[in-house]
């Protein structure tokens, strides 16, 4: 016997979404960008690289709280491996930063961009055959943005 659930309404405005996603493209890419000059770079260039870094890790963090603040299914992922936002745990006080491991946050980067421009197509798609594939789907990028950025969080 089927049962039925309550069914809310959520208006959801899918291209502010899509913008959002976006944004957290544009901060990740920066990421990588001062990430992978870092690597070619010595001495306080290096440094400033560096903080460079952290400083659009802290950007990424305002967008994935925008993100958050829209999108109940994904504050429900990040709640579930309780990772700190931005305003829990600045990373501001950090004099020079050290990142143990470039090539590893490099991957991880470059795979967390890869997520979020799979949420921007999914936002593009709107067909009614395919919704169940669609929030699968969903569910399952939410779910791995969720680990990769748990992961950079330990790296840092």
């Amino acid at each position: 016997m089927k049962s039925f659930r309550d069914l809310r309404h959520i208006t959801l405005d899918v291209e502010h979404m899509r913008r959002l996603h976006q944004e957290a493209i544009e901060q990740l890419e920066l990421m990588r960008t001062s990430l992978d000059a870092a690597e070619q770079a010595i001495g306080t260039i290096r440094d400033k690289l560096e903080t460079m870094f952290i400083e659009h890790w802290n950007g990424y963090l305002d967008v994935l709280h925008m993100l958050i603040m829209h999108d109940e299914a994904m504050a429900a992922v990040i709640n579930k491996y309780g990772m700190p936002l931005r305003d829990d745990n600045p990373m501001d006080d950090i004099d020079t930063p050290h990142l143990g491991h470039p090539s590893l946050l490099l991957l991880l980067v470059t795979a967390l961009i890869r997520h979020h421009r799979r949420f921007c197509d999914i936002y593009g798609w709107r067909g009614n055959p395919m919704s169940d594939y669609l929030k699968e789907s969903m569910t399952m990028e939410r779910e791995h943005i969720a680990e990769l950025i748990s992961m950079i969080q330990q790296t840092l």
